[in-house]
């Protein structure tokens, strides 16, 4: 058995070279002087069929994330975890222990973090002294924040330069903080299913961006790397609203914004906030206004003059 990853970088090295990787690695840093992490990235350009076993790590948790997109088969203790096409800037939680087979069946392009078990340890500890909770696996989900992060990791060098292992620690301390947040808890699938924190507020944020575009369920429940029918209930327990009254909601409220804020006309404001026509924009905005938005825009007028 090849010693526990984090330990040295030739220990990385040995890491990969045990778990069947044979490209050589683009990166190897660590230990990190503060976290005691270690990132590792590799890349290979053709597929590798063969089922290759990955080497133990019981010492640290590894969060691979995808690069690019990977078509692969991996299966987790004995069971199948995933088969076919791995979409890329997606990530997930590999807990120490854990024994993997894995195929690679397209070229790839992979990041690894490796946290050793004490620092995690003692973040939770931190987070929360007498229910430390844990930080369990998860099935490859995407998310922009571990994304970001790990992309500045792999930048440190040109971003920091002698500082460079400082740079990536704060890095990595600022990931675990965030996984611990929206990935940690006492059940592994709870919190893999919850929709909320950095997530819910993801969609959120995007709903609000494209407010005049198309807004599928099955698309923003791709956000959050869940299925159109579970993210639509987890939406509606964590908003208090389905997601298109939701979107309604927001769309009511831009719409009277931009009345209050100007002279556009109905229709020009009613395709800014995403409804069909004039006449559509009219209907909503009367049952949530309770008047039409030229007479609400008429009373706002009226009011402000009678403040003069």
């Amino acid at each position: 058995m090849c010693p526990d990853a984090t330990d040295s970088s030739s220990a990385l090295k040995s890491w990969f070279v045990h778990s069947g990787v044979r490209a050589p690695l683009e990166t190897c840093i660590g230990p990190l002087p503060g976290t005691g992490a270690g990132l590792v990235r590799w890349s290979q350009h053709e597929a590798e069929p063969a089922i290759r076993v990955s080497s133990p790590h019981p010492d640290s948790y590894r969060i691979a994330v995808m690069l690019e997109p990977l078509e692969s088969q991996i299966w987790v203790n004995g069971e199948p975890f995933s088969g076919g096409r791995i979409a890329a800037n997606s990530f997930r939680i590999c807990p120490p222990g854990s024994a993997q087979r894995w195929r690679q069946l397209s070229a790839c392009d992979i990041a690894n973090v490796f946290i050793p078990t004490s620092t995690v340890d003692s973040y939770l500890l931190r987070r929360n002294a007498e229910a430390p909770g844990q930080l369990g696996a998860t099935p490859f989900l995407p998310d922009r924040e571990v994304l970001d992060l790990v992309g500045k990791m792999l930048n440190a060098e040109a971003a920091a330069g002698p500082l460079a292992e400082t740079y990536c620690d704060a890095m990595v301390a600022a990931m675990l903080s965030y996984l611990l947040e929206q990935y940690g808890g006492s059940e592994v699938t709870a919190a893999a299913a919850r929709l909320g924190g950095a997530r819910l507020r993801r969609v959120q944020r995007h709903m609000q961006a494209h407010l005049g575009e198309e807004q599928p369920i099955a698309e923003l429940a791709q956000l959050c790397a869940m299925s159109a029918s579970h993210f639509a209930r987890e939406f509606s327990r964590a908003v208090g609203l389905p997601p298109h009254q939701y979107l309604l909601k927001l769309r009511l409220e831009r719409a009277a914004e931009l009345l209050a804020e100007g002279d556009d006309s109905l229709l020009d404001i009613a395709l800014a906030c995403g409804f069909n026509d004039a006449s559509h924009f009219s209907r909503a905005f009367t049952r949530r206004h309770g008047q039409p938005p030229s007479t609400y825009r008429r009373a706002l007028r009226e009011r402000r003059a009678l403040r003069r």
